[in-house]
């Protein structure tokens, strides 16, 4: 069941998705460009993919109404916050992350010759 959460919950809500936005619009593709053979994606929008689908655990859409950064429940802004910040410190495998989104939303496996 789809739900808004907005007005935020707390300040904390409130700082954890200015920081999620912060390392998916800015961060991590400033990251990427500088990684551009070994990181497997580059644009902002493809950070709030792989992020939110790998909190929620499935496609983001199937669990948050669009658009999804105004309807971020607390517990999944402050998620996506901490995963942003360990993909940005190498923490975490963004190629794993990355897969596991497509595989969520049916995609093939890109082939590279």
């Amino acid at each position: 069941m789809k739900t808004s959460h907005r007005p935020f919950e707390s300040t904390e809500h409130e700082e954890s998705l200015n920081q999620f936005l912060h390392y998916a619009k800015s961060v991590l593709p400033s990251i990427a460009a500088m990684k551009k053979n070994t990181w497997p994606i580059h644009n902002d929008h493809c950070f709030m993919r792989v992020i939110l689908d790998n909190v929620c655990g499935c496609a983001w859409y199937d669990v948050i109404p669009s658009p999804a950064y105004q309807n971020l429940s607390e517990e999944y802004a402050i998620a996506a916050a901490q995963l942003a910040k360990r993909i940005a410190s190498e923490i975490v495998s963004l190629h794993t992350l990355n897969e596991r989104s497509k595989l969520w939303r049916k995609k093939q496996y890109r082939l590279d010759f």
